[in-house]
């Protein structure tokens, strides 16, 4: 009797083992692992861009009403001023009538002062040329140009007047002066070519040596090819042979010339 009941036991294990023999063989799956849990970015967060700080300059705002101005003539572009001078002028250009203010008031109406102008020919509107010359009359009662012979003529010392000021709606432009000179009535501008330094030089020796007349030259300052020069043109009293200039060069700009500092910035030792 024990003898069958140990037989029927070892019956059933051999049974339940080769059940379990089938269930591997036949597919059944070991138990699924659980996900492995996400790893964190171990990496450093990038800062958050840096805003600019520094403010935004502010934009130009010219002293002189050029909008009023232009509503008045449209040919007037700039205005001229000679500190601690009475000459304190708008500047104007006809585009194609080059004399047209030789005897012009700004209003157009003829008047023997005339007005402050330069021409189209030679000169644009943004005084970017290498040359400007601004013409006016020499007037008895120092208006327009008839004050410029008295303050730089021959030994005159110019030290503290020798500042020319020219406005335009967007800039202003700061010129040394640095030569009070008598010069031939010939046309400059059309005898010189100031884009080419050989002939701008040569108008420069002119100047400096006094060739025409007396020359009131400030050696501390005096111009080179290198700079963009002002000229203030007009006639000298008893002697139609002969003009009276007083010239500056261009020392500074108001909003300052991003490309000029650039420039300069380049020449200085790395």
């Amino acid at each position: 009797m024990k003898k069958k009941l140990y037989l029927t036991l070892a019956l059933v294990c051999v049974l339940a083992a080769g059940g379990l023999l089938f269930a591997v063989l036949h597919g059944r799956s070991a138990p699924t692992p659980p996900p492995t849990p996400p790893q964190e970015n171990t990496e450093p967060t990038p800062p958050p861009p840096q805003e600019n700080t520094e403010p935004e300059p502010e934009p130009y705002e010219s002293p002189i009403d050029f909008a009023a101005l232009q509503e008045r003539n449209g040919d007037i572009y700039a205005w001229l001023n000679l500190p601690g001078t009475p000459v304190d002028y708008p500047v104007l250009q006809h585009p194609t009538e080059d004399e047209y203010y030789l005897r012009r008031s700004i209003d157009g109406s003829w008047t023997i002062a005339g007005s402050l102008f330069t021409q189209a020919r030679y000169n644009g509107l943004t005084f970017d040329d290498p040359c400007t010359i601004i013409y006016g009359h020499r007037m008895n009662n120092d208006d327009m140009f008839g004050s410029l012979r008295r303050l730089y003529y021959g030994d005159a010392d110019f030290s503290e007047i020798n500042e020319i000021v020219i406005y335009l709606p967007d800039k202003e432009l700061h010129y040394q002066i640095f030569a009070g000179s008598v010069y031939s009535n010939d046309h400059i501008m059309y005898y010189f070519d100031f884009h080419d330094p050989a002939q701008y030089q040569q108008f420069l020796d002119n100047v400096y040596s006094g060739r025409y007349g007396v020359c009131n030259v400030d050696e501390s300052a005096k111009a080179s090819t290198d700079d963009r020069i002002l000229i203030l043109a007009t006639c000298l009293k008893n002697d139609p042979n002969h003009r009276f200039l007083v010239i500056g060069k261009l020392v500074s700009q108001v909003p300052a010339d991003e490309t000029e500092e650039m420039s300069e910035m380049s020449k200085m030792p790395g």
